[in-house]
């Protein structure tokens, strides 16, 4: 295949955790064996890939270290993970001059577009949640993300209970709401979810005091607060208030492209690409604040990563 072509179209608390992963890796590694004889590639996605010379990739701009905007193309631990998914795609499809277009979407959206065809992959932060799966498939686990809440160093709050009263933010379309609602149910605490659109939305409200916290996954708060002028103005409090496994979407109904992204994702794990590009994007010094995370690999995730080898 020629080389592709790259354009960019500028939980309740507790994890699904690894009962739940390492059953999806126990699924996609019996698919490997499968997969290294079956040539029997047409399938509707693979089908439709062909006919367009075209597969288009979902992404996050403002979600780093798992995907951003880089320039011209879309940059991050998602994207590294995708990029033999991608070419795996463009074999199978035998598709001409293929071309791969990015294209920024935001989280409320995702799913419907997967479901229209609109695009082919999400490569970002996507919580793989059982509601999602009635409505998209996902790939074995690359991620392990838990909820916690940003809030300003000045408050002097040191726990989630006492923003019970409170107005908290977070975006629209991720999971985040529907845990926030489900911890406060089981904490018996009352507080206001403001859902906003963009991250930098949630962070001008806390900044200015019209929201008292903001919810959203760790390391993406950890990863922008990184990039702030005034780092020490905010700080993250200790609770967990969820865990969700993250993975890469497609469509349903597609058991060839099922196969496909399983193979990909568990040969990265094999190969040293997953630990790699883990190393790169959440251990060491990353553009642009160049500051490293230092986060060591989740429990669950590491368990996978042995349970693949």
């Amino acid at each position: 295949m020629k080389k592709a072509k790259l354009l960019s179209l500028h939980t309740a608390p507790g994890a699904r955790g690894l009962h739940t992963g390492a059953k999806v890796l126990v699924q996609a590694l019996a698919m490997t064996a499968w997969m290294a004889a079956s040539t029997a590639w047409a399938q509707s996605t693979l089908e439709k890939v062909k006919s367009r010379s075209m597969l288009v990739v979902g992404y996050r701009e403002d979600a780093a270290p798992f995907s951003m905007a880089d320039g011209k193309t879309p940059a991050g631990y998602s994207i590294d993970l995708c990029a033999p998914i991608i070419e795996r795609i463009g074999q199978a499809s035998g598709a001409k001059n293929l071309r791969v277009v990015f294209q920024a979407v935001e989280p409320e959206r995702a799913v419907n577009l997967l479901k229209s065809g609109a695009i082919d992959l999400v490569c970002a932060n996507m919580s793989d949640t059982e509601a999602r799966r009635q409505l998209v498939a996902f790939s074995p686990p690359i991620y392990y993300a838990a909820l916690r809440v940003l809030v300003r160093s000045g408050d002097k709050l040191a726990s989630v209970d006492q923003l019970a009263g409170k107005s908290v933010a977070t975006i629209g379309g991720t999971t985040a709401p529907g845990s926030l609602a489900s911890y406060a149910a089981l904490k018996g605490l009352k507080w206001q979810v403001t859902r906003v659109l963009q991250h930098e939305a949630a962070m001008s409200q806390l900044e200015l005091g019209q929201v008292a916290g903001y919810a959203r996954d760790d390391v993406l708060l950890m990863r922008s607060l990184q990039t702030l002028k005034n780092p020490a103005d905010f700080m993250l409090l200790p609770e967990r208030l969820s865990a969700e496994p993250i993975a890469i979407a497609y469509r349903q109904a597609d058991p060839t492209l099922q196969k496909l992204v399983d193979l990909s994702v568990v040969e990265a794990m094999r190969n040293g690409l997953l630990q790699s590009s883990y190393d790169k994007w959440f251990v060491k010094p990353v553009a642009p604040s160049g500051k490293a995370l230092n986060l060591p690999m989740p429990a669950e995730l590491s368990a996978l990563l042995a349970a693949a080898k």
